[in-house]
């Protein structure tokens, strides 16, 4: 009996190993009696079986932000017979080739941080004796990370000493930067209305998504999500970000040039909505166009958005530099419902 247990013992090493087991069922050799392995792990005490472990988010408000932003990934010595009674040097290394893999399973364009961003990268960590834990430490440069920037590390581990081994399915981790405010999201939007005073045939156009983009802790530009991704660029040359509305004229839909708005919250939390700006100016240099918070004290008092549905609804204005016979001299005016759908990627 003992030498069967010990040929099954065996072939399980191997496979493990080669990695084929870790595929199906995520087994690692740290769950084997009598084996030290070394594994990274998002969490102190050791990493979980679950591909989701791999990941961490680091959630940042545009406020704490620094010149010099620490990320700590700890890495773990996976044992069923204690610590070690000397020091563990481990040697790590970035991934790149992880990162891209990611990028194309997910659809999305994460890079690794710019070189000019790394401050300190010390690539050899250690497990103190008597301990099972070690911690890498980033040093990065945050201080200019925008909610727009899709910045992550990814690293695995390249060496352990002997007779250590490497974790066959927990040798990596990635770690993503994520910049935004508690109103930053992909939005449902279902315009409450619209009115151009100066081209009735532009109306509101019927459904669409937009995003909320953290500018700042409490303010957002709100842009049009398709027409941010599939549009040519802005005056400046940046992504289009937009308000859009449909043509009946053309049938088609469009937008303001040189006129996208910005929701600023209460900073104190609460969520109302106390101004609405322009993202080019207040006013924009070439069309003179601005916007303003509605100035009907009910509907001021409407524009705001809910905590516990995370929905935003808000009432606001629009002038131009050169009509000025709308409702308070304004050109449009706009009612906005949006309600949240999920997290911007």
């Amino acid at each position: 009996m003992k030498k069967h247990f010990n040929l099954i013992y065996i072939s399980l090493l191997a496979v493990t190993m080669q990695s084929c087991l870790k595929d199906k069922f995520g087994a690692s050799l740290s769950d084997i009696p009598g084996t030290k392995i070394v594994e990274l792990a998002p969490v102190d005490d050791g990493a979980t079986a679950s591909i989701d472990s791999r990941m961490k988010t680091i959630n940042r408000l545009p406020s704490t932000l620094k010149a010099v932003d620490t990320i700590t990934i700890p890495v773990y010595l996976g044992s069923t017979t204690g610590t070690s009674d000397q020091d563990i040097t481990v040697t790590l290394a970035r991934d790149t080739a992880a990162i891209t893999k990611y990028n194309i399973a997910k659809g999305t364009n994460w890079t690794f941080f710019p070189e000019n961003t790394i401050i300190s990268e010390n690539l050899k960590v250690t497990i103190p004796a008597g301990k099972n834990v070690g911690y890498f430490k980033l040093l990065v440069n945050t201080l200019n990370v925008k909610s727009d920037d899709k910045y992550m590390v990814a690293y695995n581990i390249a060496e352990v000493p002997k007779p250590l081994s490497i974790s066959a399915d927990r040798f990596y981790v990635y770690y993503k930067l994520v910049v935004r405010n508690k109103y930053d999201g992909l939005y449902s939007f279902r315009p409450g209305g619209m009115t151009d005073y100066q081209f009735a045939e532009n109306v509101a156009i019927s459904n669409t998504t937009v995003d909320l983009v953290t500018i700042d802790d409490s303010t957002c530009i709100m842009r049009d999500a398709y027409a941010y991704k599939n549009s040519g660029p802005d005056p400046y040359g940046k992504p289009l970000n937009a308000h859009i509305f449909w043509s009946t004229t053309n049938n088609n839909w469009n937008w303001y040039g040189y006129f996208c708005p910005v929701l600023h919250f209460d900073p104190n939390g609460s969520g109302q909505i106390i101004r609405v700006t322009n993202y080019f100016g207040q006013p924009d240099p070439a069309r003179g166009r601005y916007a303003v918070l509605s100035p009907a004290p009910a509907e001021a008092a409407a524009s705001k958005w809910d905590p516990a549905t995370r929905s935003v609804k808000v009432y606001y204005l629009m002038y131009d530099g050169t009509f000025k016979g709308g409702w308070q001299g304004s050109k449009v005016w706009f009612y906005d419902n949006l309600t949240f759908v999920s997290d911007r990627p």
